[in-house]
This record gives C-alpha cells, sequence and structure tokens, in this order.
C-alpha cells in the first residue's frame, strides 16, 4: 500500500465516530484551551489524494505554530477534521457541527467545489471563515455576501481557464472544444472560458462544441471526444478529476495519430491517482495541467522542511513525487495566515477574526510572499503570475515547464 494510502487507513480508522481532533504535539500547554480550526474534506473518497494533502499541510503549519508558543499567550492550535464524503449534504452537516466546537476560529476545506459551494450560505450565517486551497469555484469568492466570510489561497477557475487557454492561443490553435461535468464547478469554468474568448479578437479563438458528463460516467468521455473532433477542434479544454480524466486518456491514447488533440486540464485531475489510473496510456497524449504551487518553487527554510515532511508521509524519493503538492503549500500557508488574524483579533471572535484576515502584514510564506494575501475587496491571494503549467513526466511527476 502507498503512503497515502496508509495515511488514509489511519485517518477513517480515528475518524469512523465522527469529529476528529488531530493530537497535540510535544509542547506542554498545560491546560490552555486549544483554538480550533477544521478541516472538511473527502476523505472517503478511495481515489483522491487532495484530501490527504490539503490535510498534511494543515497539519504541518499547526505542528509548526505550536511549537513556537500557539497563539493568544500560549494557547496551542488544534485541528478537528470531517468528512463530507464529496457529499454536498454531508458537508453542510459538517460545517454545523464544526461551528458549534468551542474555540473553532474558521475551516479549510477540500477541493469539491459542489460541495463548498452548498456550504456557503451555512458558513455565513454562523460567520465561520473558510479558507480554500484548493476548490476554484468562481462564486466561493464571488458570492455576494458582506461581510465575506470566503477567502481562497488556490486557483480560481477565472485564473485556471484564462492560463489554458492563453496557452492554446499561443501554440496558434484557434478551434477549442469543451470536456466538463454537469456540475457548479464545470458551469463556473464553461462561463470562464466564453468570458475569455468573448474578449479576444473574433480570428483567434473559438469554442466549437462542449461535452458535458456526469461524475463516474467514465464510458461517455470518449465519445465525447469523438464528437468534438467531428466539430473541427483543435484543442480540447478539459475540466475533470482523476476517474473522469483517466477514462478520456486511456480512450484516445489508441486512436490514429491524426484524431489526437492535446488536451489541456484545469488541475481536478491532479487530486488523485491520476498516472496510476491512466497507465502507460499517459505517455501516449500531449497534456498540460495547470497549478498553483508544486515543491520546485517552494519558498525559505519552511518550504524545504515542508517539502521533507510531505516525502516522509507519502514515501516518495522526490518532492515532485508528493500527489497532489499543489494543495499542501497553500493549506499550509492559509492556516499561518489564520494564525495571524486570531492573534491581530486577539481572541477567537469569529467577526473580528474576519475581519483581520482583510488586514493582515505582510507574511513569507511557502507559496509566496503575501503583501497582504488579502484586502477588503480581494479576497483571492493569487494572480495570473502564480499560475503555472506542468506536465507528467514517465514516472507520473507534475514537472513544471
Amino acid at each position: 500500500m502507498s503512503g497515502a494510502g496508509k495515511g488514509r487507513r489511519r485517518f477513517l480508522h480515528a475518524c469512523a465516530a465522527g469529529l476528529l481532533a488531530t493530537s497535540l504535539p510535544g509542547r506542554a500547554f498545560g491546560r490552555a484551551a486549544p483554538v480550533r480550526i477544521g478541516v472538511d474534506a473527502e476523505f472517503m473518497d478511495p481515489n483522491s489524494t487532495a484530501d490527504d494533502a490539503i490535510l498534511l499541510g494543515a497539519q504541518a503549519a499547526v505542528d509548526d505554530l505550536n511549537a513556537r508558543g500557539g497563539v493568544l499567550g500560549g494557547r496551542p492550535l488544534q485541528l478537528v477534521t470531517t468528512d463530507n464524503r464529496s457529499v454536498p449534504a454531508r458537508g453542510v452537516a459538517n460545517i454545523e457541527r464544526l461551528a458549534a466546537q468551542p474555540g473553532m476560529v474558521g475551516f479549510v476545506c477540500g477541493k469539491f467545489s459542489p460541495v463548498v459551494l452548498e456550504q456557503l450560505p451555512v458558513l455565513h450565517a454562523l460567520r465561520l471563515p473558510l479558507l480554500a486551497p484548493w476548490a476554484a469555484a468562481d462564486a466561493i469568492i464571488d458570492n455576494g455576501q458582506r461581510p465575506n466570510y470566503a477567502f481562497r489561497l488556490g486557483l480560481s477557475d477565472t485564473l485556471a481557464i484564462e492560463a489554458l487557454l492563453g496557452e492554446i492561443e499561443r501554440r496558434e490553435l484557434r478551434r477549442i472544444g469543451i470536456v466538463a461535468p454537469l456540475t457548479a464547478w464545470g458551469r463556473s469554468c464553461q462561463r470562464a472560458a466564453e468570458r475569455h474568448v468573448s474578449s479576444r479578437p473574433q480570428d483567434r479563438l473559438a469554442i466549437v462544441g462542449i461535452e458535458w458528463h456526469r461524475w463516474g460516467a467514465l464510458d461517455s468521455l470518449p465519445l465525447g471526444y469523438r464528437s468534438l473532433l467531428d466539430l473541427g477542434a483543435e484543442a480540447i479544454l478539459l475540466v475533470a478529476n482523476e476517474p473522469e480524466g483517466a477514462a478520456l486518456v486511456k480512450g484516445i491514447a489508441g486512436m490514429p495519430a491524426q484524431d489526437l488533440r492535446p488536451l489541456f486540464s484545469h488541475w481536478g485531475i491532479s487530486g488523485g491517482r491520476f498516472p496510476e489510473l491512466c497507465g502507460a496510456a499517459l505517455q501516449q497524449v500531449e497534456l498540460d495541467v495547470v497549478q498553483s504551487f508544486s515543491f520546485a518553487y517552494a519558498r525559505g527554510e519552511d518550504g524545504d522542511r515542508l517539502a521533507r515532511r510531505a516525502m516522509q508521509h507519502f514515501s516518495t524519493a522526490s518532492p515532485l513525487a508528493v500527489p497532489s503538492q499543489t494543495g499542501i503549500g497553500p493549506a499550509y500557508d492559509l492556516v499561518h495566515l489564520l494564525a495571524i488574524a486570531v492573534e491581530r483579533a486577539g481572541g477567537t471572535d469569529r467577526p473580528a477574526i474576519q475581519k483581520a484576515l482583510e488586514h493582515l502584514p505582510r507574511h513569507e510564506g511557502v507559496v509566496r510572499s503575501h503583501a497582504p494575501a488579502f484586502t477588503p475587496t480581494r479576497h483571492e491571494a493569487l494572480g495570473a503570475d502564480d499560475v503555472r503549467l506542468c506536465r507528467f513526466d514517465t514516472a507520473g511527476r507534475l514537472q513544471p515547464r
């Protein structure tokens, strides 16, 4: 069993009864009440590695902060973990349970945008700050709420799609076919693509068609690809998670060379065992994947230490072989930013913490220098310069281009 599989097995045994509070590190905090941070993700998904990566990044930050004395004059930070099983209704129930925990100051979400979008009304009603390292739907942040309790240190769909379409245009490919899930995430990407294409000269980019797929309907992916070829697609914009993405790759890998089109993928496929699911077919297609963090660019001593911890946790010999690493650095930085907000708020009052997150000082993170991460009018920490295109090498590692 892989390191990721062993970690998941340990988590599931511990989490079987419901809420799981992680153990505190070695430093003695006496009777000081913990300051709690939730992590709600898809821990029962057998293909996902994003959940384990996000939890690793958050726990590493908690351990580092507690080793330095915790927060608020000596209170330890503690993670409380819930499993939404990729089901929006479970995610909503988990937010209600997390918010009721004493000393709960915010929560880190997983990768599935449809879950997080359903959680938004509840987290705003409960005034529980959301920290998003992965879920990318634009409406998670652009939610119309004032005050806005959602903060993201990861790609939005707009950033991801604009980077992919920009690369398609640079390669002088014009006619684009889109493969996307029939979910809120897929529709968010559709809107982002249509906005970008409409902003370009008419002779530069054109969307020839969209093939929608349902999660788990794997046989439909190659058929949809063939339909886009019939419409004249020169490039495929792929929005999918790892099972659907792998089904597409395996379905087209054996096609004649004249039927192969380059794939430009959102980062959903990097949230699980995609290289393993694809097998040898992965090397028979041209595939670019958008990312926002890679250990190739991790910053400072904290970044080096985090890479070593991730390699040990996932039993890899190289930091670039760590699965779902694009979720590790952001989760690490988000917990540090939340801890700074708790200090500036002077306690665990969540409205005060929300306001403090909008007025943070400069912070040198492992992802980037946050100067600052957020403002009252900007709850997205990343911009176009933070987007990277990567490719899987023959060992299944995502290599920045």
